[in-house]
């Protein structure tokens, strides 16, 4: 498995995030905002709206990227077809693994709704 992302798991297209923030459903955790709507493909899709208004510096911006690509790509398989459109919330600041674990129970427990 390559360990970047696939051109066709990535939402590029602003019409993409447009219709998932029209018509998706809303979650958010302690670190993170994540839109899900069906994706209509075979598989999953993941878009990254992380704001400048949240995070000024690139570094913090590009931090939270590398974070979610990552535990997209690491979990993908275990997802449903969905769009992810994933946002970061301002916050203290703490461990990769902690925000990595916020991430990842979001992911799940809309994939677990998405199959009942």
């Amino acid at each position: 498995m390559s360990s970047s992302l696939a051109k066709c798991v990535r939402i590029t297209k602003a019409r993409d995030y447009a219709h998932t923030f029209q018509n998706g459903s809303h979650i958010q955790g302690k670190f993170w905002r994540l839109t899900t709507n069906d994706s209509g493909n075979s598989n999953s899709r993941l878009g990254l709206a992380i704001s400048k208004k949240v995070y000024k510096r690139a570094v913090d911006r590009n931090l939270f990227k590398r974070l979610a690509r990552e535990t997209f790509r690491q979990n993908q398989q275990d997802l449903e077809s969905l769009d992810f459109v994933v946002m970061i919330k301002k916050t203290t600041r703490t461990t990769n693994k902690a925000i990595i674990q916020d991430l990842l129970s979001l992911m799940k427990n809309v994939n677990s709704n998405a199959k009942t």
